[in-house]
Parts: C-alpha cells; sequence; structure tokens
C-alpha cells in the first residue's frame, strides 16, 4: 500500500469511505425507506471520444454540468434516453414519451427526488474490456481483473450496506454478463430463472428477483447493440415484466 502513488491512494480510500459512496455515482436520489426510489445501475461509465473533446473544450462549464447532472445533458446520451423510456414505460406511459416524463420526474438531476443511477465499477472507460497505464495509475492495479475484483471485496459491500439503508423500491441493473454481481450487491443468493422475449428474431432475456434485501431486475445493456435493449418494443415489454415489482 505504501508503494502506490497518492492518486491511487486517495482513490481506494474514497472507494473504502461508505460515506463517499453517493460521490462515486453518477446522481439522483438514493432515497429512504420511507420514500424509496428507483436504483439504475451500469457496468461502469462510459467516456465517448465526444466526452473527451467536450473536456478539453469546455473545461470547468463541462464539469459544473456533470455535477448538475441535469436533463437536457442526459438526453444527449443514448444509455439515459433509454433509460427515460424504461421509466416511462414503466410508470404506464408510451416509451415515445419519454422526454415529456424526463422533464416531469427529472431522473438524477441534482435536487431532484425518486430516482438513482451509479455502477458497479466508477471508473469510466469507452469499452467494458478496456484497461490502460492511466487506469493503472490512478487505481493502483495493473489490470483490471485486479481491479475489479477488489472492487467487489470493498466497493459491493459499501453497495450493499447503502441498499439496506435506503430501501430502493428496485434495483434495475442493466448488463446481463454482470448478473452475478448485481445479485450480489442486492443480497439474492438464488439466480432468479430468466424471462425470455424475442423482438425482431432476437432473443432477449431479462432476470427478476425479489428474495434479497430488496427486488432486483437484471436487463440487456441499455446502450443499444442487437443483444441489447435496443428497440422501443423491447424497452416496452423489460419494463412491462419489470412494472409490478418495482411500483
Amino acid at each position: 500500500m505504501s508503494q502506490l502513488s497518492a492518486t491511487a491512494l486517495n482513490f481506494r480510500r474514497r472507494i473504502e469511505d461508505e460515506a463517499c459512496f453517493p460521490e462515486t455515482c453518477d446522481g439522483g436520489d438514493p432515497g429512504t425507506p420511507d420514500r424509496p426510489s428507483t436504483w439504475l445501475l451500469g457496468i461502469e461509465p462510459g467516456w465517448s471520444l465526444a466526452d473527451s473533446i467536450s473536456a478539453e473544450n469546455e473545461g470547468e462549464n463541462r464539469d459544473k454540468a456533470l455535477a448538475h447532472y441535469g436533463i437536457e445533458l442526459q438526453l444527449g446520451w443514448p444509455y439515459n434516453r433509454n433509460a427515460f423510456k424504461l421509466f416511462a414505460a414503466i410508470n404506464g406511459l408510451p416509451v415515445e414519451d419519454y422526454v415529456r416524463f424526463a422533464e416531469h420526474a427529472r431522473p438524477f438531476e441534482r435536487g431532484s427526488n425518486g430516482y438513482f443511477k451509479g455502477n458497479l465499477f466508477p471508473e469510466p472507460f469507452n469499452k467494458v474490456g478496456s484497461w490502460d497505464d492511466k487506469a493503472a495509475c490512478a487505481t493502483g492495479f495493473a489490470t483490471k481483473t485486479d481491479y475489479q475484483e477488489w472492487q467487489r471485496s470493498v466497493r459491493f459491500g459499501v453497495m450493499r450496506k447503502w441498499i439496506a439503508k435506503c430501501k430502493p423500491k428496485i434495483v434495475i441493473g442493466t448488463g446481463l454478463t454482470h448478473l452475478h454481481d448485481f445479485l450480489a450487491i442486492t443480497g439474492t443468493e438464488k439466480t432468479p430463472t430468466p424471462q425470455h422475449f424475442e423482438v425482431n428474431g432476437h432473443s432477449k432475456k431479462v432476470y427478476i428477483a425479489t428474495c434479497g434485501i430488496v427486488p432486483v431486475a437484471v436487463v440487456p445493456h441499455l446502450s443499444g447493440g442487437p443483444h441489447g435493449l435496443n428497440s422501443d418494443e423491447a424497452i416496452r415489454i423489460s419494463a412491462g415484466l419489470i412494472r409490478d415489482v418495482g411500483s
């Protein structure tokens, strides 16, 4: 531990500190047992070339915009647009009304209530398999496998404590490849039977369980791809499966 850089030490201390958990997430309201939120959790934050250009060109203004996490900013990202579609459909609205829903409910925006957004692993990458010297320096881990295993041993325990404390209506995990991670943070010991459906010849599946700390639904990723929730119909069907659990 003494050989780690100051940056890596600070990173690890922040992840270990239960009080810092909300700061390692994107935004929103974690909720309370008497005013529970819906939690949406991805695998890790995305980071594209466009994000890099914006960060360089806008500087402090971009940092302020990200801290506020306003709806106008979020509507520029496919993942968040699809999240709004999913929430709209869960609330009984047509997926096409996602902008109206987002502008009314203000999911994840600073100061708003009812929705919370974060990730299993807090470091942003363009691709889930990515790892580079910058990431190794920032975290003190030579490989992504080492980084993720440490997060599972430390961050996941912090997440379980926050879930137990806040008692969200439901935790929605996006990314079937990390099914067992989403089950672990919600204290769901038994893997639920997948619910299958098909859209335009593409098979999809959703896992829903209610035997953990709180209900959990694990759905295909929201950013697209043939196996993701890449159409309004796939989102609508998934929302219908989730609706009764998270209402």
